[in-house]
């Protein structure tokens, strides 16, 4: 009964703090590179001193030259001069962000500007959009 409990209670610790049970909301398809499915996740967005700070999930819809499926970012916006740097990724082999990671922390120095249809532009639209 307590092995029971026990690993009723590890499945639930890591079922919600998985990136694959975050609420997504898929926001677009960039067909830029090998394409790509868009989701932010609108629930955990933090607002402080004017800058946003969000969460995206990037479903590829082929594998990349690295043999990843997806990728989960959080990400620093400016929506008054619409650009953004990450500040932390993790690339996954399955979709979702599930299955095996390689995570990496170095934060962007340099705030970057969307290029059109690219992944950056239609998640910080989206962000932009929902605390507007």
């Amino acid at each position: 009964m307590k092995k029971l409990a026990l690993l009723a209670t590890l499945l639930f610790s890591v079922m919600f703090s998985s990136a694959s049970y975050a609420e997504w909301k898929k926001v677009g398809v960039s067909e830029v590179s090998v394409g790509a499915i868009v989701y932010v996740d609108l629930e955990r967005i933090k607002k402080v001193d004017g800058y946003v700070y969000f969460w995206v999930l990037i479903d590829y819809l082929k594998l990349t030259k690295q043999g990843h499926l997806s990728v989960h970012m959080y990400k620093q916006g400016d929506c008054k001069l619409f650009r953004s740097k990450s500040l932390s990724y993790s690339f996954h082999k399955e979709p979702m962000g599930g299955g095996t990671s390689e995570t990496a922390r170095t934060p962007q120095k340099e705030w970057t500007y969307p290029h059109p249809n690219s992944i950056s532009e239609i998640s910080l639209n989206s962000i932009c959009d929902h605390v507007k």
